[in-house]
């Protein structure tokens, strides 16, 4: 997946200030909060969100960059936008990361770090029980709901082994032959 030639990923748009370092185009692209609210409106995200008074969002056309670019497009999205995407222009292929029992989460991740909770010195802090009972929780209720559009599970039991199945999943999306809706069929 590190194969750049072959795989891309889109670019988010965003309402917040740009940073001295950041690029317009590259890390984000940069629009104004009345822009943004516009394109919700005429429907131009498939994804999007607020996180302290800034928007953050997924474009229908930095889909269609990356694949006017003949690449893959890799997404991260939450289910609830999967079957927006389930179109004939976009084909998708969906691999839901599934965690693994409760009781291997706290045998793997004893020592690992939460990324997106911080302390309040700033620091990422470990994984607590509530941690992995929110992680399976959440992936149950995704599994149940959305379960139905989902192409291929992968449980996340060992890292190394997660990835090596997941880009084996991609290298067989390329040779072999698989089953799409008979609507991607008939435009």
């Amino acid at each position: 997946m590190s194969d750049t030639q072959h795989y891309g990923v889109t670019v988010p748009h965003t309402t917040r200030a740009r940073r001295s370092q950041e690029i317009d185009g590259v890390e984000y692209i940069f629009i104004s909060k009345h822009l943004f609210e516009t394109d919700v409106q005429n429907n131009k995200f498939i994804e999007y969100g607020e996180y302290k008074n800034n928007y953050y969002g997924t474009s229908i056309d930095s889909v269609r960059s990356v694949l006017a670019k003949n690449k893959v497009c890799l997404l991260d999205v939450q289910p609830h936008t999967v079957k927006h995407l389930r179109t004939l222009e976009f084909k998708p292929y969906v691999i839901f990361i599934k965690p693994p029992s409760i009781e291997r989460l706290r045998e793997t991740r004893k020592n690992a770090k939460v990324i997106s909770s911080r302390d309040d010195q700033g620091a990422a802090k470990p994984f607590t029980e509530e941690d992995f009972q929110e992680m399976i929780k959440s992936a149950q209720i995704m599994e149940s709901q959305y379960g139905h559009l989902f192409d291929k599970i992968i449980v996340n039991d060992d890292l190394t082994t997660a990835f090596k199945e997941l880009k084996t999943t991609f290298d067989k999306l390329e040779t072999e032959t698989h089953w799409v809706p008979v609507s991607w069929l008939h435009s």
